[in-house]
């Protein structure tokens, strides 16, 4: 795992190494290391290298290809590296070192464009060919390693990180002018856009070709989720299926230099990857877990700790305090734009103390978004068998209600599931998980930003990705907009800025090419029967999962915001969004904010996670004047 920079000159000016570098430090931890610039005539790449597989100089990068021609920087880690670099080696190629990046420029030599979809893995990379004169930046498949691109007539610059292209001294940094009604609203910018008018993200599974005489980068999709009919299968066919792609992802996952260990949440998936890894690897497991002192409704460390007695694993947790949110304008760097999900915290946190034992850490993410663990999935379908009659009326009757003191109360998840659930399915899944709703917005922002606030420029990004669902069941087509909604911008950018903030690499088992692909493909009943979620998981891995795990009521990542906001952290907040230093005023009107935090305080209202995405707002827009 690593960080890269770099920079085009459509003039073919030759950047300098001063550039290079200053780009490279911003993203410096990434790759504690070492640092690699490279200039061209026309180009110039940077690297910062935490080193993974191959601790040697010869995984040194920018890399140049065995025939000279191209220049890779490369961040992330291919799993297949070892059966692509076998076939390479009947292909007649050969190798200098150990590493997975010198395989990706072996494949590129040999299959050209074709070789992204060869490679199994997570990426955010760039190739300058010094004879075509020719950009390349590709991504992998779900998003998991950040790529952005910022584009003028003069230059193309892109990084894994914002931060890197901002330091160029000739950007326009002007912001997004939608860009905080689709923050307030989903709690990211959804891709390709970004804060910034002129950077955007490469879209995941996604190449892009920069070439001379052309104005514009071609861009092409190298691979999709399964669209297609779900597979009949039985359900041992399916249980048997499952584990052994399971069982290989993780093992796929366990190559490495340094030392490993998993997050340990106490959760079906995080406790199936650990009794993986016991399985897999010989000695104890090191797994870390996090909790929330003094709330222990958000604390699934009881949990943690049963898993890893029955698996002997060498456990360490740690309690997060109100205090914590000290991190925040740490936290604001690293996000480079404002984010709106405040696991955020203890994602760092656990990452920072992992650090201090293991360089690579295995997370269960992906586990729920691919095979349905979320009961916003049962309620999408549920919704579909409700006659439209009825759901109109339960949204006339609830809405004039309060919404509850209590965020994830059965009161408020019921009146939000009947608010929504007689609009079409994609707005229905947005507004589910929204922030702050459409209406919401017009009425708290200024009257240059609620203009945007409509369901149909909100929506926009749901609506584009519906239209590729085709023949896709309720279920398959509810998980395909999830994951190129929520798990990319939202799970996926948490988990990457959270881990490498501290140097520490995560791997995502059920991420896994071959697994996702089998799991999409199947009916949505095999994932969610009746009210069981993850149904077809479960039956394949019962055997390896405790009973108390099996059967506890799923909580999911959260912090007790709600709670602090209104004692610890009461007069903080305040002072944030109403103080003199405020700058958010600009875009939320300040009455609506004193309206919003007596709501609060008075338990009319749980606005906890609102807060939160306000408060992200603030810090980064004093970071970043506009």
């Amino acid at each position: 795992m690593c960080g890269i920079a770099g920079v085009l000159y459509r003039d073919g000016s030759r950047p300098t190494e001063g550039l290079l570098s200053a780009m490279a430090a911003q993203v410096a931890h990434r790759g504690p290391d070492g640092q690699g610039v490279r200039a061209f005539d026309g180009a110039g790449l940077a690297h910062r290298r935490l080193a993974i597989i191959d601790l040697s100089e010869g995984g040194v990068q920018p890399m140049q290809s065995a025939d000279g021609r191209t220049w890779i920087a490369f961040n992330g880690e291919i799993y297949n590296f070892q059966s692509l670099r076998d076939e390479l080696e009947g292909l007649g190629h050969a190798f200098r070192s150990r590493s997975d990046t010198e395989v990706i420029l072996a494949a590129w030599t040999q299959w050209g464009e074709g070789a992204f979809a060869r490679l199994d893995g997570m990426f955010g990379l760039a190739l300058w060919d010094t004879l075509a004169r020719r950009l390349v930046l590709a991504r992998d498949r779900t998003g998991k390693k950040p790529l952005y691109v910022y584009e003028d007539q003069e230059k193309v610059l892109f990084g894994s990180e914002v931060k890197s292209i901002l330091v160029h001294p000739d950007v326009d940094d002007q912001m997004w002018p939608e860009a905080v009604p689709q923050f307030l609203s989903h709690g990211y910018v959804p891709t390709p856009r970004t804060f910034w008018a002129r950077i955007r993200k490469v879209r995941p599974a996604t190449f892009e070709v920069f070439e001379p005489g052309r104005a514009e980068a071609r861009a092409a999709e190298y691979w999709e989720f399964p669209l297609g009919p779900a597979k009949a299968v039985s359900l041992d066919e399916a249980k048997e299926r499952v584990r052994s792609l399971f069982f290989a992802a993780v093992k796929k996952r366990l190559v490495s230099d340094v030392p490993l260990g998993a997050f340990l949440s106490g959760g079906i998936d995080s406790t199936l990857i650990v009794a993986a890894m016991a399985e897999l690897t010989p000695g104890k497991v090191k797994t870390f877990s996090i909790g929330f002192e003094g709330h222990p409704q958000w604390d699934e460390t009881g949990f943690a700790r049963l898993v890893a007695s029955r698996y002997g694993t060498e456990h360490t947790e740690f309690k997060v305090k109100p205090e914590s949110f000290e991190l925040i304008e740490k936290l604001a760097w690293h996000y480079d734009e404002p984010f709106g999900d405040s696991s955020a915290i203890p994602t760092s946190i656990v990452s920072r103390l992992t650090r201090q034992k293991v360089t690579v850490a295995l997370t269960g993410d992906g586990g729920d978004e691919i095979f349905a663990g979320y009961p916003r999935f049962a309620a999408a379908v549920a919704a579909e068998y409700i006659p439209k009659t009825v759901r109109g009326l339960a949204r006339r009757l609830l809405e004039p209600l309060p919404a509850g003191e209590r965020h994830g109360s059965t009161w408020e998840k019921g009146r939000r599931f009947a608010l929504h659930a007689s609009q079409p399915l994609p707005e229905r899944l947005r507004n589910w998980v929204s922030l702050f709703s459409a209406d919401e917005l017009r009425r708290i922002l200024t009257p240059e930003y609620a203009r945007y606030a409509t369901p149909a420029v909100l929506g926009h990004s749901y609506s584009v990705l519906d239209e590729k669902t085709g023949s896709l069941d309720t279920l398959n087509r509810v998980l395909f907009l999830n994951a190129r909604t929520y798990l990319l911008d939202d799970l996926n950018v948490k988990m990457d800025r959270a881990s490498m903030a501290h140097s520490l690499e995560t791997r995502a088992p059920f991420l896994d090419t071959a697994l996702m692909e089998y799991a999409f493909a199947l009916p949505g009943s095999m994932k969610l029967r009746g009210a069981t979620f993850k149904w077809v998981l479960k039956q394949a891995m019962s055997d390896l999962i405790p009973d108390e795990i099996l059967t506890r009521k799923k909580m999911g990542f959260g912090v007790p915001l709600g709670a602090w906001f209104r004692d610890e952290l009461k007069g903080v907040i305040r002072d944030r969004l109403l103080g003199a230093g405020a700058k958010i005023h600009r875009f939320v009107r300040r009455e609506a904010l004193e309206v919003l935090l007596d709501q609060h305080e008075d338990r009319k209202r749980d606005l906890g996670l609102h807060f939160w995405s306000l408060w992200m707002l603030e810090s980064w827009l004093r970071s970043h004047p506009q």
